[in-house]
């Protein structure tokens, strides 16, 4: 029973996070329709600000903020665990101070650096669009200064059992850049967009403080590099932060290859990825968000690993639960969704088609990313950075080698191939290693997964039977229907099949008499 009303506090945790994380993710995604509607896939000022924009998003800030937080948790909640608080916050005051000076002067380092970086990915024939990309990057260069302040700070409040303001950090950065879009675009144009993305990584550390300040933490300059626990995390950090660039590495090389092959491409592969970032994050951030603190504190105290190999195994599948009805609608309505979210303004039918074509291709890839994003962490949680980043290092040269094959074959599809392949090949091997370490993958296991598979196929017959008389609908309502039949199809085969984690979900929303029953 104990265990059972734990699983529903945290499902109720999870729920709340994944609430909050929906909203910000909308926000995101209305950004980018907003951004794309204005910019569209052709002009100049679309490729020399996705360029800009791209860089310290996707690489700076996303590897070096994923490698912050992931390489902090571990050791911060070791030191919570064995020593006192206040000895854990010296070590976050320490560690944000180093943060801060190495990503400072990162940016001051990339600032001087950007007109080398513009005329690599534009080629010697497109000058204005290099002159345009290199002072917009500039510019939002310094976002990765701000993004790991915020990320180290995520880190700490996640410790520390604050889940919610991590969690809506980027709706405010959001509001700001869609103010922006709305009142100012006009005059200020996209050198005025990129100074608002400057803003809203500053408010983003800024909804840290008083938060903390209520849980104790008061942030002074400390900067102690033979402190034992800062040593630690520097021994990690670079190992995760290798490990986090199977994204960002892949992405930039994928749509620099594309963008060769056809500018718009890199516009439209972009518009895919945001959809199918934009919606897995929604599911996969909620899940690690709450879940990588709590590996890291079992970890800390648990020489048998015993909690640690349950709360591992729950999060596999009940992230799989999600993930995997997702992916086939996904699919399915790759299209509809395209065309709802983005064809408007300068985004054209023909930029429909083919970014629908990346994201069908990208949907396969889902489970793939799901189990990278908790696998990772739970090798990150054990103090293992060496592990996943060699499956990295090996699923990055598989893209290298699956993009430069089929690039000029599929076009757009090409580089989404390299992509899907390299995250389902880490997400898979990363977990074989863990499954065969901790033994994790059992009979129950494996019978669970293949009744999820059937309710997925039972849902996905039905869509592809219903989606062709949908398939010219413009509207939200249309497409919102077409999902919450699917939703409903999917969920009513898991109860009836007694999948668990469709009775977590029913207790959850009928108050707890299936977890009673159960």
């Amino acid at each position: 029973m104990a265990v059972k009303d734990s699983q529903i506090s945290a499902t109720k945790t999870i729920s709340v996070v994944m609430v909050l994380v929906v909203f910000a993710k909308i926000s995101g995604l209305l950004r980018n329709m907003v951004i794309m509607s204005l910019l569209g896939t052709q002009s100049t000022e679309a490729a020399a600000f996705t360029f800009a924009s791209f860089l310290p998003r996707n690489f700076l800030d996303a590897a070096f903020a994923a490698a912050i937080s992931a390489g902090f948790i571990p050791v911060f909640n070791k030191v919570l665990e064995q020593k006192t608080k206040e000895e854990a916050f010296d070590l976050a005051r320490n560690f944000i101070t180093f943060v801060g000076i190495v990503s400072l002067a990162v940016s001051v380092i990339g600032f001087f650096s950007v007109q080398m970086i513009a005329g690599v990915h534009f080629g010697a024939d497109e000058v204005y669009a290099t002159y345009m990309g290199a002072g917009l990057l500039q510019i939002m260069i310094f976002t990765m200064f701000f993004t790991s302040i915020a990320f180290a700070l995520v880190g700490l409040s996640q410790s520390l059992g604050g889940f919610y303001i991590p969690s809506l950090m980027s709706l405010l950065s959001n509001v700001v850049i869609i103010a922006y879009l709305l009142l100012f675009f006009e005059d200020g144009g996209v050198t005025g967009l990129a100074f608002a993305f400057v803003i809203g990584n500053i408010l983003q550390v800024l909804i840290f403080w008083l938060p903390l300040r209520r849980r104790g933490f008061f942030y002074r300059p400390k900067l102690n590099l033979k402190d034992e626990g800062l040593r630690q995390i520097l021994r990690l950090t670079p190992m995760v932060m290798v490990s986090s660039w199977l994204f960002p590495l892949t992405a930039m090389l994928n749509g620099a290859l594309a963008a060769r092959a056809n500018p718009a491409y890199f516009v439209e592969l972009e518009a895919a990825s945001v959809i199918y970032l934009v919606l897995t994050g929604m599911f996969i951030l909620s899940v690690t968000n709450v879940v990588f603190p709590k590996l890291s504190k079992e970890a800390a105290r648990d020489d048998e690993m015993s909690e640690f190999r349950k709360t591992l195994t729950g999060a596999v599948s009940g992230m799989t639960f999600l993930l995997l009805p997702m992916s086939a609608g996904i699919f399915i309505l790759r299209e509809p969704i395209v065309r709802l979210l983005f064809e408007r303004g300068e985004f054209t039918p023909e930029a429909t088609s083919r970014a629908a074509f990346a994201l069908g291709i990208l949907a396969v890839s889902i489970i793939g990313y799901g189990l990278v994003s908790i696998m990772s962490r739970a090798f990150f949680a054990t103090r293992d950075g060496k592990t996943p980043m060699f499956i990295t290092i090996a699923a990055i040269v598989l893209n290298f080698l699956v993009v430069i094959g089929f690039v000029e074959i599929l076009g757009i599809g090409g580089p989404a191939l390299a992509a899907a392949v390299s995250v389902n090949f880490a997400g898979f091997v990363m977990y074989g290693i863990l499954a065969k370490r901790l033994k994790i993958l059992d009979k129950p296991a494996a019978l669970n997964f293949a009744k999820m598979l059937l309710c997925t196929a039972i849902m996905l017959l039905v869509l592809i039977f219903i989606e062709p008389l949908v398939s010219n609908w413009h509207d939200i309502f249309s497409l919102a229907l077409i999902t919450i039949l699917g939703v409903a199809i999917y969920f009513v085969a898991a109860v009836v099949l007694g999948i668990k984690e469709a009775g977590l979900a029913k207790s959850l929303i009928f108050g707890g008499k299936g977890a009673k029953d159960e």
